[in-house]
């Protein structure tokens, strides 16, 4: 079979059109015949470029960098021995710097390279081959009726697993499913019962895990305290992933951000847009491969906040942001039929912003989150 080619042109049309949020990304996907992950490479291609359709020195900068490569030219050849060792340190270190996601992205944009076979750029990247030929499937109605179904017992009850799921799905509500397809549908949806496990003291494998810094600390003032975390959020034809951060002593939403990919890089815009407003002194999480990854941990200390992680299963000690994606689900997800993810985007944010500025918190005094944090943001006596 002919390996299909595709111009700038349609790839702007088909990423354009997927930016206007009106089709789903596996729509789009099935409508042009293309993988979906391959949609969202041309995405990020897409944003990563978008500045320089602003930049009226590219030609001078081109040239430049042309100038620029003709002399790093002459002194690769001198570089093979440091290279090697170059490569060995990448395959050492890479899986710390990209998460599952990210690097078989990279796989898979690799594929119509012929700088180095496949093979080699899997084994450096150190995920397997056949991920690159991978074509996901959009999720059928029983699938997604299964999942908004787990999402409602996790929020409920969030120490059943799979089995306890599985039995409730099946006893209760009718559908024919097993325990394996019960748990893999909660990893997709980044979903873990809370309950002990053995050896909770022992970090992942090349993952860096902090303590729990905000046990026993009273919180007495915005930016003191912060809790990141992420939530599935089904639509009418799929799903899709909020990032939300929350400052403890006001319950204010600082920043939240929804994507279709479950990523680091969703955390990282979520973080960037959060500290141009504010940086807390301590900023907490659970141990989710999205925050023991180097790409976060880096980007946080640079910004010199300290790191804060819940124990292992300790799903209290972000007690904070748990509270309020059950409110979120509750007072608005369930009660919504979200037709793709503008959709979500615009009803979600109308829902984040009456949450900030109206809704009136008890533990605040009957004020509202608003008035709690931006006052003293500002250095305004409230």
């Amino acid at each position: 079979m002919r390996k299909r080619t595709f111009t700038p042109e349609f790839k702007a049309k088909v990423i354009i059109e997927l930016l206007k949020g009106e089709k789903e990304l596996s729509q789009l996907a099935s409508e042009h015949e293309i993988a979906p992950n391959q949609l969202r490479n041309w995405k990020s291609e897409f944003l990563e470029n978008a500045a320089n359709a602003f930049d009226n020195k590219k030609d001078e900068k081109l040239k430049e960098s042309l100038k620029s490569s003709e002399a790093e030219k002459d002194d690769l050849y001198k570089k093979v021995g440091q290279l090697t060792t170059q490569v060995d340190w990448l395959k050492k270190n890479l899986k710390n710097s990209l998460d599952l996601i990210g690097r078989v992205n990279l796989l898979r944009a690799q594929k119509d390279s012929k700088e180095l076979p496949l093979s080699t750029v899997a084994e450096l990247l150190d995920v397997n081959r056949t991920s690159a030929y991978y074509k996901s499937k959009s999720p059928s109605e029983t699938e997604l009726a299964i999942k908004d179904s787990i999402d409602r017992m996790h929020t409920d009850n969030p120490s059943w697993g799979s089995q306890a799921d599985f039995k409730s799905i099946c006893g209760i509500q009718g559908f024919d499913i097993g325990r394996l397809k019960t748990r893999r549908y909660m990893q997709d949806m980044d979903i873990h019962a809370i309950y002990p496990k053995p050896n909770l003291s022992k970090p992942a494998k090349g993952h860096k895990i902090y303590p729990y810094l905000l046990r026993n600390v009273d919180i007495v003032r915005p930016n003191q305290a912060w809790s990141i975390d992420i939530t599935y959020i089904r639509l009418k034809h799929g799903f899709v992933y909020l990032t939300a951060i929350i400052d403890w002593h006001s319950r204010l939403i600082v920043v939240w951000e929804l994507d279709d990919t479950l990523s680091t890089n969703m955390v990282k815009s979520a973080l960037e847009k959060a500290f141009s407003v504010a940086k807390p002194e301590t900023l907490n999480s659970d141990q989710g491969s999205q925050f023991t990854g180097h790409e976060y941990i880096s980007f946080v200390e640079n910004h010199r906040v300290k790191i804060s992680m819940d124990g292992k299963s300790r799903w209290a000690d972000n007690i904070m942001i748990e509270r309020w994606f059950r409110t979120l689900k509750y007072d608005e997800v369930y009660l919504k039929d979200y037709v793709n993810i503008r959709d979500a985007r615009k009803q979600i944010g109308d829902f984040i912003h009456s949450y900030n500025f109206e809704k009136l918190h008890s533990a605040l005094g009957y004020q509202t989150p608003a008035e709690n944090y931006y006052p003293v943001l500002l250095g305004i006596t409230a």
